[in-house]
């Protein structure tokens, strides 16, 4: 006989900070007692009967005989003859053992005393019952009607069969019975076919007939009282219950078997319920509460249907399948027994003489056992219990004195209905080691070094007593000179300190921090090293903004980090319009203080800079600072103006700038900006003797002319502005004559007296949808008169204006047209602008 264990679950460790924790399991027992190989080819239904301690085994269609074994998987016998055993069911008494015989179309009475078939009771010539349940003084059986339907059959005490019409089944049903009720299962796709029947006084009396959730059902089973169906299918992502009066849903409805369906379930006589599925056994005492899950090693499932409970209230037995096919049978002795697992956290830390706590959890799939003592010892000497609190925590508390490892266990002895769990913890108790944590350098001068840093522990772990303090020293590292400093302390709040320190001089320095430690911390030393520079002085100048060109003025700077000695000076230098390239340069003494007073007299009108430079000295670093002071200058004048108001189109303007007096400078720009333009510079250049420079521009649009004199030492600048319109180019034609001819010199076009002479306008620059009119006049009485002008007439896309001459009384008269642009107010760019006469006349 093959035996093998299986286990609820495997020990976990975890190693976090400064311990190792460990998850402590149930007691060295496993869950199964034991393991038999079952000398089957295919299984089909296991029954217990504990009375005679045998289990009895069917093998399905195909098959001979009904194997027997002892309580423990041992063979005993087999029953032979038993064509094609497939459902199995003890009577009430178990006495008998009824087989449902597939291929010998009977239900089969065994005598479980004699382990031999004592009656046969014939079901039809291919009934080929798969199914039998005992209930109500009756045995009941699904088969197979002639017709290749299903329907349920009885057997009575005297062996009469019948055949009741019990509802309508496709194939042979599935039967379980149970508190004087009978269940009947077939499949329908990814549901089931269900009825139940009161089946307690012998006759079948129908309760519910639906469709449920379902499939294939492997397991269907009654609870003891008749009042729930239980119904387990692979399609199903879990155990089914429904009300055996209506088939409603049940309350619990789905027990979880891991997400997949059961393959088969059994309920003991105290409404325990296994199920099992491709992920384990599942053991559910109390609704749906899963006190145990049994994992199977890999490739090793419960059979479909096989499930049995013992009868003595506590041993399970399956039937598994290993990947290799071949069956076994476990005896789960204590499936019942809730499993318990106590998991250590171990302390966030823990050093010498200071009270530390590591916590845990007692775990179980049932109730937990709340106020439960568990026994503690540190390395092997017993500490006082500690006890399971209401959500199962607890934790336990201990000082050490020196370091060193220490192996705590906690224990919990397990009850009536839990299992005992035993956990370990190793706990390292040590100083925390430290750090003197990167030092800031706030300053590093002469006569001022602060340096500012951090005292960390391990892991941010073990705050520092009040008082905490770190030693200094200064190692001068050219002349190697140490000097102690005073002791700084600190701050246990933000573990913070800092050292102030006025070395005498600029150098290179080393500064040796060191901390001692504690009972609770090792000691640490940091040796920053920086240089300690001349000061880089601020300089400030406070001059005046605007003064009077040849008067004095007078203004102050200020150099920072003073003192400075006698006879330290700045040099000044002055940056004019006449200065530009070798600026005006004197010195000015500097105050003990930093003052420095400047003193000029400004000859040249405009930006005066001022520059104060400081060359240093061995405690200061060089400065610079620069003022600009705007030095008054006499008002100059300049015009502008042009030789006409209004141009042609692309006509050439004469500008003329004119400059007034001023003293070294004689120089004017002018400038042409179009409207809508770029300001374009006409000409630069000196004024002749009457002060005047002369441009021309060729304008296009109305345009602003400027002219701009740029200063001089003591004239200011000056800029003066003109505009002059300019107007548009106008192209024009006559469309529709069919000749020409000539009046005193002037070209006429001829229409015929029915033709509407076409006039033409097209006006450059651009303005599409801007205003074009048209003027007509009449040649009579020795002259020109008017005799028309349009509305406005909105200009095509291209600029295009169109019309035609509507003329009354016209032959053999004269006449003359023109059009004219009129602009909008949107429209600055260009003047109003008449175009030139286009002459007519009328014939027949």
């Amino acid at each position: 006989m093959r035996l093998k264990q299986v286990s609820l679950s495997a020990a976990i460790s975890v190693v976090a900070g400064l311990t190792t924790a460990v998850v402590g399991l149930t007691g060295p027992a496993a869950l199964a007692d034991s393991t038999a190989s079952l000398p089957l080819a295919h299984y089909a239904h296991m029954v217990a009967d504990p009375a005679h301690q045998h289990l009895f085994f069917s093998q399905g269609a195909g098959s001979a005989g009904i194997l027997v074994t002892d309580l423990s998987g041992t063979p005993v016998t087999t029953i032979t003859d038993e064509q094609g055993a497939t459902g199995l069911a003890l009577s009430a008494d178990g006495s008998t053992l009824y087989a449902a015989l597939a291929d010998g179309d009977a239900v089969a009475a065994v005598d479980t005393a004699t382990l031999t078939e004592s009656t046969r009771y014939p079901t039809g010539t291919g009934s080929a019952p798969v199914s039998v349940a005992v209930a109500g003084g009756k045995v009941w059986y699904g088969y197979e009607t002639a017709d290749g339907k299903g329907a349920i059959g009885s057997v009575d005490a005297s062996g009469t069969v019948s055949t009741p019409s019990l509802s309508h089944w496709a194939v042979p049903p599935l039967l379980a019975a149970g508190g004087g009720v009978l269940a009947a299962e077939e499949p329908l796709n990814s549901l089931s076919h269900v009825a139940t029947f009161d089946v307690s006084s012998g006759t079948a009396t129908a309760k519910a007939d639906t469709d449920v959730y379902g499939g294939t059902a492997t397991g269907l089973q009654i609870t003891g009282d008749g009042a729930t169906v239980l119904l387990g299918a692979t399609e199903q992502p879990a155990l089914e219950t429904y009300r055996t009066p209506d088939l409603s849903r049940a309350n619990p409805a789905p027990y979880y078997t891991g997400g997949v369906g059961p393959g088969s379930l059994a309920i003991d006589t105290d409404g325990t319920i296994a199920a099992a599925s491709t992920a384990g056994l599942y053991v559910y005492v109390d609704g749906k509460l899963a006190e145990n899950h049994v994992t199977f090693p890999a490739g090793t499932t419960v059979a479909p249907d096989g499930l049995t409970w013992g009868g003595d209230g506590a041993t399970l037995y399956a039937v598994t399948r290993d990947s290799s096919g071949a069956y076994g049978l476990d005896v789960l002795g204590s499936a019942k027994l809730t499993d318990t697992t106590l998991a250590l956290d171990p302390p966030q830390y823990a050093v010498p003489t200071q009270q530390f706590t590591f916590t845990g959890t007692l775990a179980t799939r049932g109730i937990l056992p709340a106020g439960a003592a568990l026994q503690v010892t540190r390395d092997g000497e017993p500490l006082p219990d500690t006890t399971v609190g209401a959500d199962g925590t607890f934790a336990v508390s201990d000082t050490r004195q020196n370091a060193g490892t220490y192996t705590y266990q906690v224990s919990y002895a397990g009850d009536t209905t839990h299992r005992p769990a035993t956990a370990d913890l190793k706990v390292y108790v040590a100083r925390l080691s430290t750090a003197i944590a990167a030092p800031e350098i706030d300053s590093a001068s002469p006569h001022s070094v602060v340096i500012k840093g951090t005292l960390t522990s391990e892991l941010n772990l073990g705050s520092f007593p009040q008082g905490t303090t770190i030693d200094v020293s200064r190692i001068d590292e050219d002349t190697q000179e140490t000097v102690q400093l005073p002791s700084v302390t600190v701050d246990p709040a933000t573990e913070e300190f800092t050292v102030t320190d006025a070395p005498e001089a600029a150098g290179w320095f080393t500064y040796h921090l060191s901390y001692a430690g504690d009972a609770t911390h090792e000691p640490s030393v940091d040796e920053p090293s920086l240089t300690v520079s001349a000061y880089a002085p601020a300089l400030t100048l406070k001059a005046p903004a605007t003064a009077t060109r040849a008067t004095a003025l007078s203004f102050t700077g200020k150099l920072g980090d003073a003192p400075y000695p006698a006879g330290e000076t700045v040099t000044v230098t002055r940056t004019d319009a006449a200065h530009t390239t070798a600026p005006a340069t004197w010195t000015a003494p500097v105050a003990a203080d930093g003052t420095v007073t400047v003193k000029d007299t400004p000859a040249v009108g405009g930006a005066n800079t001022y520059t104060v430079s400081y060359p240093g000295d061995a405690a200061h670093k060089a400065a610079t600072a620069s003022a600009i002071v705007q030095v008054s200058r006499a008002t100059s004048t300049v015009t502008v103006t042009t030789d006409k108001s209004t141009y042609a189109y692309g006509a050439t303007a004469t500008v003329t700038a004119h400059l007034g007096t001023t003293y070294n400078g004689r120089t004017v720009s002018v400038y042409a900006t179009p409207a809508g333009g770029r300001k374009t510079l006409l000409k630069t250049g000196t004024v002749d003797s009457k002060g005047n420079l002369k441009a021309t521009y060729k304008p296009t649009r109305s345009t602003v002319y400027t002219a701009s004199f740029g200063g001089d030492y003591r004239y200011a600048p000056a800029t003066a502005t003109h505009s002059a319109a300019t107007q548009v180019k106008i192209a024009e034609r006559l469309g529709g004559y069919y000749t020409s001819t000539t009046y005193s010199g002037v070209t006429y076009r001829v229409y015929h007296h029915t033709v509407q002479p076409q006039v033409v306008g097209v006006v450059t620059p651009d303005k599409s949808g801007q205003c074009m009119k048209f003027q007509a006049q009449e040649y009579y009485s020795g002259g020109w008169h008017t005799i028309g002008t349009s509305s406005c007439f909105s200009m095509a896309p291209n600029s295009t204006g169109v019309t035609h001459l509507a003329l009354t009384h016209a032959v053999n008269q004269r006449f003359r047209v023109r059009t004219e642009y009129v602009h909008s107010s949107k429209d600055t760019s260009n003047a109003d602008t008449w175009g030139g006469w286009l002459y007519l006349t009328v014939r027949n």
